[in-house]
């Protein structure tokens, strides 16, 4: 199918005998590669007119507004953190060796725990700086407040060298509220306002049977209940049970922007993602906690020394003593409970301590439970364990409205990830990923209104599976309107010859415009411009949908 669609949809631009063939071979929910050309041979979406605005629909079909993905929902550029005062750590009276041969992290820790209350910038000046978790820590370095921001002269010039080989389960950052923070996606709290009717679609306004004790500025979940109607509805009957809730229930984290008492109508500051229903139990409840904010992270490489010994497979994550036991879960960067923040310009390096070719030891950049978290300008390759239970994944979006911008992954086991119920809105553009072990993937547990925006694929591809069958419980269906849009393929992978992009999503899905020598398509959703995405316009949408909203603010 994948081939066949591919080589029908290149040349046909009329109707007649050829096209009544493609369509006949084509799904037909995918019947949709029929494009407006324009004089120029550049062409549109039918789901993206120039005069698109939210909620415009085509048959029912209709593409989320992405815009709001990122730092600020992208109103506000990166700080500019050169201009700040900064904690320069090789100066009097810090003093921390940045020559690699002394572990710094006691000194290093003890610099961001001492930071005023309103935190700062410390700077890591050229050189080496090497660091391990200390006793049962976590991480190595561990920011637990808002308003801190880690700087560096550049990858390639500042180096953070995690000098552990035990690392289950540990990160060379890990930032997360000290105290703790609760999207309430298992029901904690009893005080709830019910929403007063459905919302199977995107909606900024949200309509609730009481509004006693909701105030402009809130900050709110807004949840459903695994129930069985939702199971149903998502096709996992028979697969997922009601009692099986982590990570299987919506959890919308917004801000009440307005109320209208009249009405009993709230209005948030980014739009749900729909499929919010009253036979679900769907409810407002209160964020418990305070999510940290304007954490930066920028200008460094972060290296990890290798496991020397033995257990690569795929259950050795299970066995202690294998290198997937002892790798089990790491993290270069993990980030949780964190919105408005940033981390740029972070590489991974190959420490001239390891006998391989490996940079990380497992994950890389994981967001989870963040939102409105930008990442920019990041590259990461070579993890040591790429085997089962959540290991090897270069840049995971476990959270919402984040975005991930110009980075580079390679050898991951996932390069780039997106999973569970609560990730939703999330932006990964202008991004290449390469030789990954598996798919860039919509990974589990029913993701909706993501997208993947102007990616490059070399010896990789992209995909959205109807069902993912492993697991406990499954991970089962993954993704719903999710867009690929603008994919270039240089190489198909070995393993999924002539396959770019996979998607086969619950409802609608949406595979807008592929180009490059790898350009086939193997999918059952909304399809358009398979090896005509070089004249796509607007070349990238999540560019094009915030230059609409800010220019209309």
């Amino acid at each position: 199918m994948a081939v066949l669609y591919g080589l029908l949809c290149l040349g046909l631009t009329s109707y007649g005998q050829s096209q009544q063939s493609a369509n006949a071979a084509v799904p037909s929910e995918a019947k949709h590669d029929i494009v407006s050309n324009h004089a120029d041979d550049s062409w549109r979406s039918v789901l993206y007119p120039e005069d698109w605005s939210p909620g415009y629909t085509v048959d029912g079909k209709f593409l989320h507004d992405f815009s709001y993905a990122g730092y600020h929902y992208g109103e506000k550029a990166l700080p500019d953190t050169n201009a700040m005062p900064a904690i320069n750590v090789t100066q009097s009276p810090y003093l921390v060796d940045n020559t690699g041969k002394a572990d710094v992290t006691a000194k290093l820790q003890a610099i961001i725990d001492q930071l005023p209350p309103e935190g700062g910038v410390i700077y890591l000046p050229t050189g080496t700086y090497r660091v391990s978790p200390q006793g049962n820590n976590q991480g190595a370095l561990v920011i637990e407040r808002s308003n801190i921001v880690i700087r560096g002269d550049g990858p390639g010039k500042t180096f953070i060298f995690n000098d552990a080989s035990e690392m289950h389960y540990k990160h060379v950052f890990k930032i997360a509220p000290k105290t703790n923070v609760s999207w309430n996606i298992n029901g904690e709290h009893t005080r709830a306002w019910r929403i007063s009717q459905d919302y199977p679609k995107p909606s900024k306004q949200i309509r609730l049977d009481d509004i006693a004790g909701l105030e402009v500025g809130d900050k709110i979940i807004i949840r459903n209940d695994l129930t069985q109607h939702m199971i149903d509805l998502v096709g996992m009957t028979g697969h997922w049970t009601p009692t099986q809730s982590p990570n299987r229930t919506l959890a919308y984290y917004r801000i009440i922007r307005s109320i209208d008492p009249a009405t009993k109508t709230i209005t948030l500051d980014i739009p749900i993602r729909g499929f919010l229903f009253q036979a679900d139990n769907a409810r407002v409840l209160p964020l418990t906690g305070e999510m940290l904010s304007e954490i930066g992270l920028e200008g460094f490489s972060i290296g990890m020394r290798e496991h020397t010994g033995e257990g690569y497979k795929e259950e050795d994550y299970k066995i202690p003593g294998t290198v997937g036991h002892a790798s089990y879960l790491s993290s270069a960067i993990h980030m949780t409970h964190t919105e408005n923040s940033w981390i740029k310009e972070v590489h991974s390096f190959h420490p001239d301590v390891n006998e391989t070719d490996y940079h990380l030891r497992s994950n890389g950049i994981k967001l989870i439970r963040s939102r409105l978290v930008t990442v920019q300008g990041c590259d990461l390759r070579l993890p040591q364990y790429r085997g089962g239970g959540g290991n090897g994944y270069l840049y995971t979006h476990n959270g919402q409205d984040n975005l991930i911008r110009d980075s580079y992954a390679e050898s991951g086991r996932h390069n780039y990830d997106v999973g569970t119920m609560h990730a939703t809105g999330n932006v990964t553009t202008n991004c290449t990923t390469t030789k990954g072990r598996l798919a860039s993937d919509f990974h589990m547990f029913f993701s909706i209104g993501n997208l993947f925006d102007t990616m490059t694929c070399d010896v990789d591809s992209l995909e959205a599976r109807a069902m993912r069958p492993w697991g406990y419980p499954v991970h089962g269906t993954t993704a719903s309107q999710c867009v690929f849009w603008n994919t270039k393929g240089l190489n198909y992978p070995a393993d999924r010859p002539n396959v770019i992009v996979q998607s086969h999503q619950h409802g609608d899905g949406y595979v807008i415009g592929t180009s490059g020598p790898a350009y086939l398509v193997d999918s059952t959703d909304h399809v358009e411009g398979v090896g005509k995405g070089d004249t796509l316009t607007p070349h990238s949408l999540y560019q094009d949908q915030l230059a609409r909203r800010l220019q209309s603010k």
